[in-house]
């Protein structure tokens, strides 16, 4: 009867115990949030360049062990030379996992030199993650044999993947094009190129009409038409704000 007593108490004791073990871990290992910042691009291709005056493309991916709360940009030289911006709305948040891409612009106030960039996302579990870069600001080059572009219109500033759109520009060259490029800035880049009218100079119309890609995922998309000629000197204009829907 004494042995059944102790049996049934070293039972009851196993379970407290096992009780207060799970309260334990319930409270006291709580999970730990994660941020995965990965593809990280400052300036196209990652090249670390920005134009004062224009501005700077910046991208990466984000994984995040809960959404996303914010993403702040900073571009600093110093107290009287930089550009901060934060996002804490829109497509971005609310989140776990998202392509970041922005265009920043950058004034032309903006002394020429090396700036750190920094791109930081926070998440709802307060976990915060930095990428840092060296970028080089300088002032745009003017030269009097660069290309020129004028007038640059699309027909519509919406359309959808498969749609297509057509864009007009005025362009005046010295010496011959060698290529003609517009990009298509999204959720990935798309570059198409038009070979036809390599080898033109002088003033002229493009107009043409473009198909966009099948794979085009919707949102908000940044324009670049170049224009680049048989010496390497290269112009691009933008367009802003064009939706795939």
């Amino acid at each position: 009867m004494k042995k059944k007593l102790i049996m049934g108490a070293m039972a009851l004791l196993g379970v407290f115990a096992m009780t207060l073990t799970s309260c334990s871990d319930d409270n006291d290992s709580p999970s730990n949030g994660s941020i995965e910042i990965k593809d990280v691009e400052f300036g196209h291709h990652n090249n670390g360049l920005g134009t004062i005056g224009k501005d700077l493309h910046l991208e990466c991916k984000i994984k995040s062990s809960s959404k996303i709360k914010a993403i702040s940009v900073s571009i600093i030289k110093d107290a009287n030379n930089k550009v901060e911006k934060v996002y804490n709305s829109g497509k971005y948040i609310g989140v776990l996992n998202t392509t970041f891409h922005e265009h920043i612009d950058l004034p032309v106030t903006l002394a020429e030199g090396e700036y750190k960039g920094t791109i930081t996302v926070t998440n709802t579990e307060g976990t915060v993650k930095t990428v840092n870069a060296k970028i080089t600001l300088k002032k745009k080059e003017v030269d009097p044999n660069m290309p020129k572009i004028s007038d640059l219109k699309v027909n519509t500033m919406e359309s959808t993947a498969n749609g297509k759109v057509t864009f007009t520009a005025n362009i005046e060259t010295k010496d011959p094009v060698d290529e003609i490029e517009i990009e298509f800035h999204g959720d990935k880049e798309y570059e198409m190129e038009f070979d036809e009218f390599k080898g033109k100079n002088g003033k002229f119309v493009f107009s043409k009409g473009v198909t966009l890609p099948a794979d085009c995922k919707p949102g908000t998309y940044h324009i670049h038409f170049t224009v680049k000629d048989n010496k390497k000197r290269k112009a691009t204009e933008e367009i802003e704000g064009f939706v795939v829907k």
